[in-house]
């Protein structure tokens, strides 16, 4: 992110490989040592339980609740989430068999464990993005989206998280849905992951566009995260109840 805040602003500097250097982070940490300090990670179930509390609640509280909310009616304020959707799901249906028949073998696909990335967005006032499906491959193919919904944005991408060019394809998308203007700005919600935080141009296009962008605290978007707490649990409550019933092999989806 250094790198790309001085190519922006055209500074001058030493980079090497389009990175800063362990030099430039040594000088930075002597600058700042006031503020910076340098420690452990610990498991990201201690930070969860540590990180929400009534203080760090209350600060994003107090940003969200406002300026912002003030300017903002229902369906100008938008929160985005993601979730990853399993391929084969790993709940077996009970069967019924003969008696004396100990086991009842069913087949079982190779692709167990890949999950199909869906980038959902909702505003307060009950109106909804395409989603983006990020499917675990290289390339893409429209078999894939054969009986899907009109609009849907399908990528294509083998590691199962979000890619900052991922994401920004999908902003550009929310950008153009929202019609955001000057006199209509948008208020955008989301967690502090850094795909969304950490770069410029995701920061340089929703400035541009005039979409105001909320980072919620770290570990926090578990209880925080209105997609999270509402809508998921229920995506991925249908989905196993459409795979269970074979839907997708009836439908070809």
């Amino acid at each position: 992110m250094a790198y790309k805040l001085a190519a922006r602003n055209g500074t001058g500097n030493r980079f090497r490989g389009e990175c800063a250097g362990r030099t430039w982070f040594d000088h930075l940490f002597r600058r700042h040592c006031d503020k910076f300090a340098v420690r452990k990670h610990t498991g990201a179930s201690l930070a969860r339980a540590a990180a929400f509390n009534r203080e760090e609640v209350g600060k994003f509280r107090d940003v969200f609740e406002g300026d912002y909310t003030e300017h903002y009616p229902p369906d100008r304020v938008w929160n985005v989430d993601e979730i990853g959707l399993i391929i084969v799901h790993s709940k077996i249906l009970q069967v019924v068999g003969m008696k004396g028949k100990c086991q009842v073998g069913a087949l079982s696909a190779a692709e167990h464990w890949s999950m199909v990335i869906v980038i959902c967005s909702m505003s307060a006032g009950d109106s909804y993005i395409p989603p983006m499906l990020i499917f675990p491959r290289t390339n893409m193919t429209e078999t894939l989206m054969r009986g899907s919904p009109p609009g849907f944005i399908r990528k294509a991408h083998p590691l199962r998280w979000v890619q900052t060019h991922l994401f920004t394809e999908w902003l550009q998308n929310f950008i153009t849905r929202t019609a955001s203007t000057e006199l209509s700005p948008v208020l955008l919600v989301f967690d502090g992951h850094f795909s969304r935080t950490h770069y410029v141009e995701v920061i340089n296009s929703a400035r541009k566009n005039h979409v105001c962008i909320i980072s919620m605290t770290s570990h926090m978007t578990q209880k925080l995260q209105p997609l999270d707490r509402m809508c998921m649990g229920f995506l991925k409550t249908h989905c196993a109840s459409a795979f269970g019933k074979g839907f997708f092999t009836k439908k070809g989806i």
